[in-house]
């Protein structure tokens, strides 16, 4: 369930591990930063905004954790990023032709069936110089922005 914490920014919060999927509400859609763990919470959260009619037109990874770096089909085909940092890491470890099993070794078995890894890791890095997300955010003055931490600031 989606939870208003801000003008413009909803969290849903990960039971297992209350992690929080950050969704920021742009002129087209959202920018869903940390997108979950499992399937279940993901499909969850492509339904509630579905019912929002609030498309996820772009992804943004904070860090290359494996619980930062998942993503559902649910969600859409929406451009992920990170930091050229944060992709260079997954490339490496998607470039391993077992990567699969490394990163179920280190999932919660509680989880390990309800966790999709078909998109896992699949994010463009951006430029160390990036100033600006690629993506259409609400004008730079709203308190929506000025709340973002600022790496994640489109202006």
């Amino acid at each position: 369930m989606l939870k208003q914490v801000a003008e413009g920014v909803l969290i849903h919060q990960s039971e297992l591990l209350e992690n929080n999927t950050v969704v920021v509400q742009g002129r087209d859609g959202v920018l869903l930063v940390d997108a979950g763990i499992t399937g279940t919470e993901m499909t969850c959260l492509a339904s509630d905004l579905r019912e929002l009619g609030r498309p996820v037109v772009a992804g943004f990874s904070t860090h290359p954790d494996w619980d930062h770096v998942l993503w559902h089909a649910e969600l859409g085909e929406a451009p992920r990023y990170g930091t050229a940092r944060c992709a260079d890491f997954m490339r490496d470890v998607l470039s391993n032709a077992d990567w699969k099993a490394g990163v179920v070794e280190g999932l919660p078995p509680e989880i390990v069936e309800d966790t999709p890894l078909d998109l896992y890791g699949l994010i463009t890095g951006l430029p160390a110089e990036t100033t600006q997300l690629p993506w259409t955010a609400p004008r730079c003055g709203s308190s929506s922005i000025r709340r973002m931490p600022r790496a994640m600031r489109p202006c």
